[in-house]
């Protein structure tokens, strides 16, 4: 529960709840638009006697705290000056007689609350509640009504504070405790690192006053418990209601419940819980299930409460394996069960998707804007490329033909609203591929979206909607179904359409493809932290912050701060070669030349080492000249087809510290780039091959342009900055400790000129420039000397 104020809705469906759960195939958000419209239809046409959105609050005293339950009625009616009748409006495309008991029961139970506080506020005996209940897909409306004294609402509303009072009051036994633990806690390590405490201040100052913080902290700096542990005390003192650490890998996530656990060890209480996709966290047993033969959803509401209670009463960092343990014990689904917990606890730890993606976002936190959330972005680089994929969508005509083919050849009932719709569609298709071809274009990218198309497909998934729900055994339904979601996405994401997006038309093996994509997503993540009051951005590759500012939601008043690094930058070599061309052009003819820097950098010390290329093609040419130039060398390459265990045996080539060392070959930006912690002897060197420009396309083409249109440097912004971070991030491998020495190789020309030595960090600011192979070998050679005077 809220503190301070309960809404009347969430009030009725935690406390009154039953039954099943029904896993909501279709989105409530087009739903609740057309709910909504039906409520403001239906109210405009009741007598000058009916107030429709009929507030009302009542405060009410739990434990030692006032709250208030809120909420506002669709309808009151008034009669000679007293308020005799109450409605509610309920709206849903199948019929009222269709519905289930429990979900009736809640519809009155929510009529009763507000009759309880009507009566509570005016003084009136009895008032007659009235349901009004409108089917979408026939616009028929029932209406039920029913009398209610004084005496069963009070005993109705007694009886609902009495359970709400139980869950209250842990909640506040939760909250005293861990805000006393929090006033105990003492930083979890003896000594800060280098420049820890100044983050950990400006993570504390940013979280209190409500701002948002771009921070660029590098490698060692210690920034997961930097950014948690002021915002825990923030949390302490109740200037922040609830904290959301959002990662872009599995990897991170860890890494937070990791110094969740080392506070809670130094005496922290605290509720936190990490959010698993639904597709990994299922049971393996229910995976196949219809919602009716799931025994984890039959029944969920009634086994809620003391699955919630037991794990709140035992549980504090609750990760997916403790959600699976108390979802199996209590036998309640353990997506939809995680959900719930969450609404208890102080930290939630999960990806991206659950604030910034429009399709996917928690509802139950994120519908309004404005709490008093705070969110800290970790590895925040990741989310330039994340929040493009979140805003983009495509639909393809190729189901078309297949689905209407089988329409014609089963023996199967077949839906004539939906053929008609897909034969619909497939002329708006045709249309799209004739101006496709009309502009002697293998591609069509235009600022506008094709609105004739797009009602279209609204008109076919209005009607699909309707028909999946009353055919769920019809033979073409997981087909309809799937046309359906790719449908509902593309709706959803042009709903977003302003000057940022653009639409393509492509053929794709025959089939027309339209697809929407956003050039700059920033103002709509603006919208998406603007959900809460704080917002720290951080990551060991930030440069140059003011990039990052632009394209994440900055505002003009947001922060940002640049840390050194903790580590000795005398521990670490950089070497550019101003002479090596490696541009595409360029690169076979100078394949000799990359051998003998990647043979200069294995041969002057004894290690292992890792060379970054900017593809696979491109890492198979050089990992066949470099075996074919040093046969001695243990080699490994990463390829396309990796599943976790394949990654994990690369990897341990390297942490498992065998007598003979390897040289592995992995693609610059990949998994191997970022987010592994190879640390000591695990990691002598990296070499990177090119500035890792990302490939060229009509889409990136559009994206230059719009950013050259809008006064910013649209190479930069399209090309080198996104590319200069994946160099950053694979040059990031090397030093992950104090005592840590390495080398890098940048093997590009281009590293040598202005264009990219600003941006350089500080810390390799004292980078060394090779004009012959001869010179690097001797400039290695002094490097591994001089920070091993026994080398």
């Amino acid at each position: 529960m809220m503190k301070n104020e309960i809404g009347v809705r969430r009030l009725v469906e935690f406390i009154w709840q039953t039954g099943n759960l029904h896993g909501e195939i279709f989105s409530s958000d087009n739903t609740a638009l057309q709910g909504a419209a039906i409520h403001r239809q239906l109210q405009k046409n009741w007598d000058k006697d009916c107030i429709a959105e009929f507030d009302l609050k009542l405060p009410i005293q739990i434990g030692n705290q006032e709250y208030i339950i809120h909420g506002r009625a669709d309808g009151v009616h008034q009669k000679n000056n007293n308020y005799d009748k109450i409605i509610e409006i309920k709206t849903s495309s199948v019929s009222f007689d269709t519905i289930s008991d429990s979900k009736r029961n809640l519809y009155w139970a929510q009529l009763k609350v507000y009759a309880a506080l009507l009566m509570r506020t005016c003084k009136i005996d009895h008032v007659e509640l009235e349901l009004i209940y409108f089917q979408t897909n026939t616009n028929k409306i029932t209406h039920k009504k029913s009398l209610f004294t004084k005496v069963e609402a009070e005993s109705f509303f007694t009886k609902t504070i009495n359970i709400l009072d139980k869950w209250i009051k842990l909640k506040q036994k939760m909250l005293l405790k861990r805000n006393n633990s929090i006033h105990k806690l003492h930083f979890p390590f003896e000594q800060y690192r280098p420049h820890q405490r100044e983050l950990a201040a400006a993570v504390y100052k940013t979280v209190v006053l409500h701002k948002r913080l771009f921070v660029e902290a590098p490698t060692g700096t210690g920034k997961t418990i930097s950014t948690l542990f002021p915002s825990i005390m923030a949390l302490g003192q109740n200037k922040t209601e609830r904290i959301f650490y959002l990662t872009a890998k599995e990897s991170t996530r860890q890494v937070a419940e990791k110094s969740l656990l080392k506070l809670q060890k130094n005496g922290l209480y605290i509720h936190s819980i990490t959010l698993t996709a639904k597709e990994k966290i299922i049971f393996e047993e229910e995976r196949d299930l219809k919602d009716d033969k799931n025994p984890y959803f039959i029944g969920y509401y009634d086994r809620l409460k003391p699955a919630l209670m037991d794990i709140l009463q035992n549980e504090s960092v609750i990760t997916t394996e403790i959600i699976k343990k108390y979802a199996k014990r209590h036998l309640v689904d353990p997506f939809e069960f995680s959900l719930d917990v969450s609404l208890f606890c102080d930290i939630i730890i999960s990806d991206y998707n659950y604030l910034f993606d429009p399709l996917v976002y928690l509802q139950r936190f994120f519908k309004d804007s404005d709490k008093d959330y705070s969110f800290l972005i970790d590895e925040a680089h990741n989310l330039v490329a994340r929040s493009r994929a979140m805003y983009t969508a495509e639909i393809t005509s190729a189901p078309l033909r297949t689905l209407l083919t089988k329409f014609e050849t089963i023996h199967a009932p077949a839906p004539n609203k939906i053929r008609t719709n897909l034969k619909k569609l497939q002329r708006h298709f045709s249309k799209l591929r004739e101006r496709l071809s009309d502009s002697k274009q293998s591609f069509l990218i235009s600022e506008n979206y094709y609105e004739k198309f797009l009602k279209q497909l609204q008109r076919f998934n209005s009607d699909a909607q309707i028909w999946l729900k009353q055919n769920p055994d019809h033979l073409l339904f997981q087909e309809i179904l799937d046309y359906y979601f790719a449908i509902h996405a593309f709706i959803k994401i042009n709903s977003f359409y302003n000057k940022t997006f653009r639409t393509k038309i492509e053929i794709d093996n025959e089939n027309t493809v339209v697809k929407t994509f956003c050039l700059n997503p920033s103002s709509l993540l603006h919208q998406s932290l603007k959900k809460g009051k704080s917002a720290i951005l951080f990551s060991a590759t930030l440069s140059p912050i003011s990039y990052y500012q632009d394209v994440l939601g900055g505002k003009k008043e947001s922060l940002s701060y640049t840390l050194s690094s903790p580590f000795n930058i005398e521990n670490l070599g950089i070497f550019t070669t101003p002479k090596l061309n490696v541009t595409y052009r360029f690169r076979s003819q100078n394949e000799s030349k990359i051998i003998a820097a990647l043979s200069a950098m294995v041969h002057a010390k004894s290690g292992n080492y890792l060379v970054f290329l900017p593809s696979y093609n491109f890492l198979k040419q050089i990992h066949t000249a470099f075996l074919c130039a040093n046969p001695a060398f243990k080699t490994i390459c990463q390829s396309t087809d990796m599943d976790a265990k394949a990654k994990k045996t690369f990897l341990d080539n390297f942490t498992k510290r065998p007598i003979e060392k390897v040289v592995g070959f992995a693609v610059l930006g990949g998994s191997f780039a970022e987010g592994i912690d190879l640390k000591g002897n695990s990691l002598s060197g990296a070499a990177i091959i090119t500035v890792g420009l990302p490939a060229f396309n009509e889409e990136t083409a559009e994206l230059e342009h719009f950013f050259d249109q809008t006064n910013k440097n649209g190479f930069e912004y399209t090309y080198q900055l996104p590319g200069f971070n994946n160099v950053l991030q694979a040059g990031g491998r090397v030093i992950r400790g104090m005592n840590d020495t390495g080398v890098i190789l940048l093997l590009d020309q281009r590293f040598n000129t202005a264009r990219y030595t600003r941006y350089f960090p500080a810390h390799w600011q004292h980078y060394r420039q090779s004009y012959s192979i001869k010179q690097l070998e001797e400039q290695l050679s002094f490097f591994w000397t001089h920070v091993n005077p026994n080398f």
